[in-house]
């Protein structure tokens, strides 16, 4: 299935026969560029005037990194013969924060790619002053999309400054809004009419759209024992309210309110195929085991939405969905995160988290250890996804990421998305037929730990899942014939139940968390999808493959991209499938485009996956 991580490839490979045609590349500054214009002799050997010849560009890296490969990098060498064409240069190109545009591509008639062009800022350079008085420069740059991760969320922005209350306490204190926690707790009372209110005291499941259109809220009346760090009092003899908000509702807030208008431009956003969670297993639906911090809503009715012996039906006696008047249901197959409920006691406990660290900071002596404070937009999400992986146990692994030709776009991306059902037919490269300018492909194959402590005398070790499920496949292993005593379905009601009975304790939050880690495990163990052929397209196949690492180095092509899926026809035959095909596909990690003397190479770092 297609997704973030598995997509479709789109580069062209050249066919006929190698074309290695002479490649350029320029480095473009403001008021400076690489290689020096003109053609006379006096312009490419004494430009200045000081018997020295034009500066020259060396050579040029490009390469895709990070964790997903959305950041790209750029790095140039080139050296000045004279101090004048070096100060002309460093004005340009070696300061931090400067634009500087690389083009790239072939010269002549034909060409086996199209030609690349990217913007980078500059973050880092050097130089040095040789024997001759020469000027060897370098400098880094990271392309404009990769600056996102810094970007400060805990600020006004653009949020009007509106006065909300932050403890109905007989006085009612209040403040202006100064950042998005203070936005969140103003719209919900601007929402339930509470602003000028006396005391909190909405009504049990009181709900509907936020008045800035971001989404939309709920809330319900607290358990008896509700005692959160970060409660909102709600007034004399009123009783506490845990109040929720959309994640997409959070999400629209941070793109309206601080991304807007921001230099470069950013928007977060969701995309199925993207950010598509599995809310089905085989005992149950996918429920949260701490309600207070956040709940998973299905439609009226379902089991999961209740926190009590009963399964259905609506209640002030305990936490139940189904006492919310108007939600959007998560559907029982897979849905999108934007319909999970957050609540403002973990969202308000995220933003403390960041208030502690800066006093660490603070308190540390030696200026060296200090970080930068305030709350960065990446850092923020990681620790709400953080929350949401370990609620949903494991199954929703969330994060930001960027497609490298729309930096503008930060999609939130689900790494066990079940994707969009689309099929992929991976990119074939063949490194001895001479079509398609491959000048070296490498393969290698690593055997995993606990295998090799096998072949060592039956060493004891950490079985993995993934070789737990190869063994699986190969029968060589078996799956444990001890049933448990309380089935997984069984222990997800009990796990709801005792939450209630134990009044939302850490102790009853704990075993809900194992309760839905084991509904999450029952289905998606690598020996059940194994079985299932859900790792080679329903084929049986006796010979196990090892993890391999890929790489290519082929005449300079571009177009290759993130999640890009290829294969190659030289695979050994213990990585084919007895019917043909391969066993396991790679999906590109990582690039490098690399011209000098003339010469452009392009190197592809890809991953194995069983198919």
């Amino acid at each position: 299935m297609a997704d973030f991580f598995y997509r479709q490839a789109s580069v062209k490979l050249p066919t006929g026969g190698r074309i290695r045609n002479n490649a350029y590349v320029t480095v473009s500054g403001t008021g400076f560029s690489l290689p020096i214009g003109g053609s006379s002799m006096g312009a490419t050997y004494d430009p200045n005037g000081t018997g020295r010849p034009a500066p020259i560009l060396k050579d040029v890296k490009i390469s895709l990194e990070g964790d997903a490969g959305s950041l790209r990098r750029a790095e140039v060498n080139f050296t000045c013969f004279d101090k004048t064409s070096f100060e002309a240069a460093e004005a340009a190109l070696l300061v931090p924060g400067s634009e500087v545009t690389i083009a790239y591509g072939y010269s002549g008639p034909q060409s086996p790619s199209g030609a690349g062009s990217h913007s980078f800022r500059v973050y880092d350079y050097s130089f040095k002053i040789t024997k001759e008085n020469y000027f060897d420069c370098t400098f880094k740059g990271v392309g404009k999309g990769g600056t996102y991760e810094q970007l400060n969320i805990n600020t006004q922005g653009k949020f009007p400054p509106k006065e909300f209350v932050t403890n109905y306490n007989g006085f009612n204190d209040t403040v202006k809004v100064a950042n998005l926690f203070d936005w969140i707790d103003y719209s919900i009372q601007l929402a339930t009419g509470t602003v000028n209110s006396s005391g909190f005291d909405p009504g049990h499941g009181t709900s509907g759209k936020l008045k800035d259109g971001t989404g939309k809220f709920a809330v319900l009346k607290a358990p008896e024992e509700y005692n959160a760090a970060t409660k909102m009092k709600s007034g004399f003899l009123t009783a506490d309210y845990i109040q929720y908000v959309q994640l997409g509702a959070v999400v629209n807030m941070i793109n309206k309110y601080l991304l807007k208008g921001h230099s470069p431009k950013y928007t977060l956003k969701f995309k199925n195929s993207y950010s598509y969670m599995q809310t089905k297993f085989k005992s149950g639906l996918v429920w949260s085991p701490d309600p207070v911090s956040m709940l998973f809503p299905y439609s009226k009715g379902t089991a999961e939405n209740n926190y009590h012996e009963s399964e259905t039906g609506g209640s002030e006696e305990y936490i139940s969905i189904d006492s919310i008047k108007d939600f959007d249901a998560l559907s029982k197959d897979k849905d999108s995160p934007r319909k999970i409920l957050l609540g403002r006691d973990l969202l308000r406990a995220i933003q403390q988290s960041f208030a502690d660290e800066a006093t660490q900071e603070k308190n540390k002596t030696e200026e060296s250890d200090k970080t930068k404070g305030g709350m960065e937009l990446n850092k923020f999400m990681k620790k709400l996804f953080g929350s949401i992986r370990e609620l949903s146990g494991g199954s929703w692994d969330l994060y930001l990421d960027q497609d490298e030709d729309d930096p503008e776009n930060i999609w939130i991306v689900n790494r066990r998305t079940p994707g969009d059902g689309g099929t992929v037919t991976p990119l074939m490269l063949d490194p001895v037929g001479g079509s398609n300018g491959i000048r070296e492909l490498s393969l290698g194959a690593s055997v995993p730990q606990e295998i090799q402590a096998k072949a060592f005398g039956g060493a004891p070790g950490t079985t993995t899942e993934e070789s737990h499920a190869k063994e699986v496949i190969s029968g060589q292993g078996a799956e444990a014939t001890t049933k448990p005593q309380v089935s997984v379905s069984q222990q997800q009601k009990e796990a709801r139940k005792g939450l209630t009975e134990s009044e939302y304790s850490a102790d009853g939050v704990a075993k809900g968390k194992s309760a839905v880690k084991a509904l999450v495990n029952e289905l998606s163990s690598p020996a059940e999808r194994a079985k299932k052929g859900q790792y080679n397209d329903g084929n049986d196949f006796s010979q196990v493959p090892f993890p391999l690492t890929f790489s290519v180095t082929l005449d300079g092509i571009e177009g290759f991209k993130f999640g890009d899926t290829i294969a190659s026809n030289y695979l050994p035959s213990r990585y084919l499938k007895k019917g043909g095909g391969a066993k396991v596909v790679f999906t590109v990690t990582k690039y490098e485009h690399k011209i000098s003397n003339n010469d452009w190479t392009t190197t592809v770092d890809a991953l194995a996956r069983i198919r």
